[in-house]
């Protein structure tokens, strides 16, 4: 069995990979295929070629020449947290790390999901810097003290699987929900007690698995087609070729089939360029009259990714209500709309 491949750009194509678990793929460039691929078609295809058959890269080396490796999908999550120093743990092809409470056992169990990565670390080699940004990074400060916290890398496609089933990981979805159920019946919390929380991808993330699971959850500026990304920045987050579906498609179909009821906010922006889609795909749904939209609106936001840090307070207000298992009335919505206004 070929453990390890070393192939050349123009082999690659050609070259059978069904026993390879680690690729090692020599090109022309001076930095990694991901990076490179942003402005050369041709090894853009060959990226995608690789993905598609389940490789993931994760390491970029200089040294004599171009060479980005690539690790497939069924090996990456052990792999991963094998050679981790920050508490990455593995179940069922899905990796995340788990923060306790200091004191006493957790009641409480927040899950944050990955937003899109720093574009300086984007299209990075390694998985910690794609997959796995850490958001809300002073989570315990600002929770119960009984919350636990847990944190779901988004490990799949190029620059992420936006936790949804890719054509290489048909079964993502259900892993992903599948270890929320676990945590949360090995820590014995309750369901009202558990908020499922994302900005950008991760508030994608957040949304998809709240409509699956009926768990609560607070959703800042999801990402709800692929459209403005594919056409102002040149597909960016690398979803063609990547997915069965466009994420309008994906949600279109979620927001209007029976789910398990939960509460449910999104946090959104006018001056967003993602406002008509959450317009168009979520407030017009039919789960979307179950749904509270607060528009936020704010000198500081200029583009979609300052919707998020300039909406914190408001994150922290609802998390922290929806942890204690707080019902939000829509009088209290209605007075954090007015006071996010202008």
């Amino acid at each position: 069995m070929a453990i390890a491949m070393d192939l050349d750009a123009d082999d690659a194509a050609h070259a059978d990979l069904a026993s390879a678990r680690f690729v090692h793929l020599r090109h022309p460039g001076d930095s990694n295929l991901i990076q490179l691929s942003r402005r050369d078609e041709k090894l853009r295809g060959l990226l995608l070629h690789l993905v598609g058959q389940g490789f993931l890269v994760y390491k970029f080396s200089g040294d004599g020449g171009a060479v980005t490796s690539f690790v497939h999908a069924a090996a990456a999550p052990r792999f991963w947290a094998k050679h981790t120093h920050f508490g990455l743990l593995e179940h069922d092809g899905a990796c995340y790390r788990l923060e306790l409470p200091a004191h006493g056992r957790a009641r409480r169990l927040l899950v944050i999901f990955s937003s899109m990565s720093q574009v300086d670390q984007m299209y990075e080699a390694g998985f910690s810097a794609r997959y796995f940004a850490r958001n809300l990074s002073q989570a315990p400060k600002y929770m119960p003290w009984d919350t636990a916290i847990l944190r779901i890398a988004d490990l799949g496609g190029v620059v992420g699987a936006f936790y949804t089933d890719t054509l290489a990981q048909p079964d993502n979805e259900a892993r992903i929900s599948a270890l929320i159920a676990k945590v949360i019946a090995d820590l014995g919390i309750a369901m009202d007690h558990v908020v499922l929380y994302g900005a950008s991808k991760g508030a994608s993330g957040a949304l998809l698995h709240s409509l699956r699971t009926g768990l609560n959850a607070v959703c800042v500026e999801p990402i709800l087609a692929d459209d403005y990304y594919v056409r102002r920045y040149r597909d960016s987050h690398f979803t063609r070729g990547v997915f069965p579906r466009d994420k309008r498609e994906l949600f279109t179909g979620l927001l209007a089939a029976d789910c398990p009821a939960a509460r449910r906010v999104v946090i959104h922006s006018r001056q967003s360029p993602q406002l008509p889609y959450i317009q168009q795909i979520g407030m017009a749904s039919r789960q979307g009259r179950d749904i509270a939209f607060i528009d936020v609106q704010n000198p500081e936001i200029k583009d979609h990714p300052d919707v998020a840090p300039a909406s914190l307070g408001l994150q922290v207000t609802l998390l922290n209500q929806l942890l204690c298992g707080m019902d939000i009335a829509d009088a209290q919505i209605d007075a954090l709309r007015a006071s996010n206004r202008c």
